[in-house]
């Protein structure tokens, strides 16, 4: 077979070289894109599952208004939190007799003593070996504020602050000290301090702004208020004038305004991503236009009694199966002043 020319020998090897240098360099692209491509998706699954395991991040409390009638300036001399007695508890399963104890937790009163009386007779309530809580805003607009405040004493009743009682001990107050200060002070409220009198004022003013319940079965540990509490704030650090006002909670934080997402929401979303010895059940009253509300870790149970709507009250009876609570009503007539 006849040898190439030298010319041509010399440009089979350049071409051969040239072809070699291209599928190395191929190559490389091509480990690189690979390398990158797994380097991106270790960080993603990383991210994405520190997203998934992270702790809910607590809502931020409102800032105080300016408007000295608005929810976040509270009468200054209040109790901020409580702890019902621990013999007042429902008894669990094993220590159940013939008269187990039990709660009552009533919805927003506002003076309706009949609808009272008729709720505590629905619910076969017995002052020996139940106890009755009332939820704030006992008192005002209604035609017997008196009787219901001489009635949960009578009872021996917990109680918590609303803003109705709030108000009303911010008007005796102001009447106590006189001079300018009474000028700020409506007739209705006027009025409505005289009718009370200084020893029902005295019992509505030890009452607390928040009622730290206990541990009850299903239930786990309950508390009391008046209005909502702020997720991922200790009780301790709570508003009071927000306790006692808010419906919603905005990216400001919890607030007394309508527009917004309701607070219970955030609040048992907040729940769920707790430990379940963690988790807390809130009783609240304060907003007759959602009425009755029932979710896992809330129960709303102003059901606008003094608009003619019904009296709401939450029975908690230890030691029984699901929820551990059951829901008693009662209709109300027109009580509006």
């Amino acid at each position: 077979m006849p040898s190439l020319p030298a010319d041509t020998k010399g440009r089979s090897k350049e071409a051969k070289a040239k072809t070699q240098s291209a599928r190395s360099a191929v190559l490389y692209i091509i480990l690189l894109l690979g390398l990158s491509w797994s380097v991106y998706t270790l960080f993603f699954r990383l991210s994405q599952s520190t997203m998934s395991t992270s702790t809910p991040e607590p809502i931020q409390e409102a800032e105080p208004e300016s408007d000295p009638q608005t929810a976040s300036k509270p009468h200054s001399d209040l109790i901020l939190l409580s702890t019902l007695p621990s013999h007042l508890l429902p008894l669990p399963t094993k220590h159940h007799h013939h008269h187990p104890n039990r709660l009552l937790i009533v919805g927003d009163v506002h003076g309706m003593k009949s609808s009272l009386l008729d709720l505590l007779t629905k619910a076969d309530f017995n002052e020996k070996h139940d106890h009755l809580i009332l939820a704030g805003d006992m008192i005002s607009k209604g035609p017997d504020s008196k009787g219901v405040v001489d009635l949960a004493m009578k009872v021996g009743a917990s109680a918590v602050r609303g803003n109705h009682e709030d108000r009303v001990l911010k008007a005796a107050d102001m009447m106590h000290k006189g001079g300018k200060d009474i000028e700020d002070v409506n007739e209705k409220d006027r009025k409505l301090v005289e009718e009370l009198g200084e020893k029902r004022l005295r019992w509505l003013k030890e009452r607390p702004v928040i009622l730290k319940v206990g541990e009850i079965e299903e239930m786990g540990n309950v508390v009391v208020v008046h209005a909502g509490l702020a997720p991922g704030v200790e009780l301790k650090k709570q508003d009071p004038g927000l306790v006692m006002n808010m419906r919603t909670i905005g990216k400001d934080g919890p607030s007394e305004e309508r527009e917004g997402r309701a607070w219970m929401k955030a609040w048992n979303k907040y729940q769920e991503g707790l430990r379940r010895k963690e988790r807390t059940t809130v009783v609240y009253g304060h907003d007759s236009k959602r009425g009755l509300r029932v979710e896992r870790w809330s129960l709303g149970i102003d059901t606008g009694c003094l608009k003619g709507g019904e009296l709401t009250g939450v029975l908690v009876e230890g030691g029984k199966k699901g929820k551990g609570y059951k829901i008693v009503q009662v209709g109300c007539k027109d009580g509006k002043e």
